[in-house]
């Protein structure tokens, strides 16, 4: 595959030459807004008798702050032969997945695998999974990625043209993928559990959420990266806008889980290099805090909701993975081949370590503690 190779200070930052093509069909259907819903509306129409016919059951989403170990999961699970996902190449038109699924087949563009731009060991081809769609709940909802307003959509809230639009969808997704069961992974899912379970009562949840010494330093690590590659790629930030990837990068939107205040608070430690890891630290406890606090107050979505420590999935994988089959009801004989490969792949990150000082680790400690130990997490210097 042809790539552009940037030079920059440490590294060289290579982007594939289908990435610049790929920016500017995602651009197109992006501003050609009602192009794409006309487009939508004729597939859909297309499928109507397949897709009354369907009823979607136990979708599984997989959610959690960003690097929590939501990827590797989402990755496995898409290996399942009963579920169907969104993948790389839906990034171009994630609005006609029957439709692209097949013109994909005549071309073989982005077929080779190449470690994904994260530079976190991950190698991908266009189908490989990947989370989509936030592309659709920033068309249908305002301010979804507004920091300064609360970001929660809770159980009573109802949205009939989105939710039409979505089940609709995911019924396509399952139709070009020959699949039953929706896998799903966004980050950004966590503050709307809730809604989700209104929505499909039958939800299978996993909550994924790491030691967060580790935790914290791979999200300072990828946003120090993404800041890099979006100086050397500049039309990067209009793209993860778009795709509605902005945990990272000069334009990282914080979730905002209904305290406006305390994101202010973050922002004014992160703008501050002494209390940077700090800020962090704040940012995490508030999400995991948030998420601990829903689900002791609605007993449906803490049975809907399995709880997966990143840390011992990578320490007793067969064990968890078993725990995660049983619990989103996925039958274990159609996964053994996988199963038996994760468990000897599995491990800890290697590509980087924490190198934080004696106080940042202190004011990790301080801050995240008692949210830990809501989740049975110890704070470690463990990688």
């Amino acid at each position: 595959m042809l790539r552009i190779t940037r030079k920059s200070k440490n590294q060289d930052i290579q982007f594939p030459l289908s990435g610049y093509v790929g920016y500017v069909i995602t651009k197109f259907f992006d501003l050609s807004r009602p192009l794409t819903f006309l487009l939508d509306r004729l597939e859909t129409m297309m499928l109507i008798n397949d897709l009354r016919k369907l009823t979607i059951e136990k979708p599984i989403y997989i959610t959690g702050l960003a690097r929590a170990g939501t990827t590797i999961i989402l990755e496995m699970l898409s290996k399942h032969h009963d579920l169907a996902s969104h993948q790389y190449k839906h990034l171009i038109m994630p609005y006609l997945p029957y439709s692209l699924h097949y013109i994909s087949k005549n071309t073989k563009i982005h077929t080779k695998p190449m470690e994904r731009i994260h530079k976190d060991g991950i190698m991908i081809t266009r189908d490989s999974p990947e989370a989509v769609e936030e592309v659709f709940w920033r068309k249908f909802f305002k301010d979804i990625h507004n920091e300064n307003t609360s970001n929660i959509i809770g159980g009573t809230f109802s949205n009939p043209k989105f939710e039409r639009f979505y089940k609709n969808h995911i019924k396509k997704l399952l139709i070009s993928q020959k699949s039953s069961r929706y896998l799903v992974k966004n980050n950004y899912n966590i503050t709307r559990l809730g809604y989700l379970l209104s929505i499909f009562p039958d939800s299978k949840f996993l909550l994924i959420i790491r030691n967060p010494v580790n935790h914290i330093a791979s999200l300072i690590k990828q946003t120090k990266l993404f800041i890099k590659m979006e100086q050397e790629i500049p039309f990067l930030q209009d793209w993860m806008r778009i795709v509605g990837h902005q945990e990272f990068g000069h334009h990282q939107v914080s979730i905002n889980v209904g305290n406006t205040e305390l994101i202010r608070k973050i922002r004014k430690l992160w703008r501050n290099k002494k209390n940077y890891v700090k800020g962090w630290a704040h940012y995490w406890a508030s999400i995991y805090d948030f998420v601990a606090n829903h689900l002791d107050a609605n007993k449906k979505l803490k049975k809907a909701t399995l709880i997966v420590r990143y840390d011992d999935l990578c320490e007793t994988p067969a064990k968890i993975i078993d725990k995660i089959l049983e619990y989103t009801e996925l039958p274990a004989k159609k996964f053994e081949k996988v199963k038996k490969y994760y468990v000897e792949h599995l491990h800890k990150p290697t590509y980087y370590t924490p190198d934080f000082s004696n106080q940042d680790l202190a004011n990790i400690s301080e801050v995240t503690k008692a949210t830990a130990a809501r989740f049975g997490l110890k704070i470690t210097k463990s990688t």
